[in-house]
């Protein structure tokens, strides 16, 4: 991943259809080549602090440096995605970042007045969505500081240099 940490480095929106999203963001922005997982294993997940079992896809891909995320939920499930969407709102969902350390980054967002909003694992490493829908219109994302999301963020990235058009949606390996 070549942008520094603590940067905003991702721009995310909760979308109805994502075959409708895809189209528009690769034929019309030219963003891509999009990543996609079906139905994301998310583990621990914590609405507000209580469980819940949100079902999404999702699909990332980068226009420049800039990573697109593209979600849709599947089910009826308590979720800052299900809020979004319930309350008749569309465009930027979330920005997400990659704090140095990701434990002193949580302390300063609670310190600061904000609420973990939607909390979850995945792939082993924690997420949280910070509610800043007061302060910014939407959500912070903060990832751990984690091979995980590393290793993912540099495959789309470096996917996205150079891209000749070709293979505009692929499947997300592993």
């Amino acid at each position: 991943m070549t942008q520094p940490l603590n940067t905003i480095r991702q721009l995310a929106y909760v979308v109805n259809d994502m075959d409708m999203a895809l189209n528009y963001w690769i034929n019309t922005l030219g963003a891509g080549p999009f990543f996609t997982m079906e139905h994301v294993k998310l583990d621990e997940q914590k609405y507000y602090g209580e469980p819940t079992d949100a079902d999404i896809s999702i699909a990332l891909g980068n226009s420049g440096d800039l990573q697109i995320e593209l979600i849709v939920q599947h089910n009826d499930a308590k979720s800052v995605y299900k809020d979004f969407l319930d309350a008749g709102r569309v465009g930027v969902h979330h920005i997400a970042l990659m704090p140095t350390d990701y434990s002193a980054a949580y302390q300063q967002y609670i310190s600061s007045g904000h609420k973990p909003a939607f909390e979850l694992s995945l792939g082993g490493a924690p997420v949280v969505y910070f509610d800043a829908l007061n302060s910014v219109g939407h959500y912070i994302e903060l990832w751990d500081n984690n091979a995980v999301f590393k290793d993912m963020f540099l495959l789309v990235e470096d996917a996205a240099k150079d891209w000749d058009g070709s293979h505009p949606v692929r499947p997300m390996p592993g």
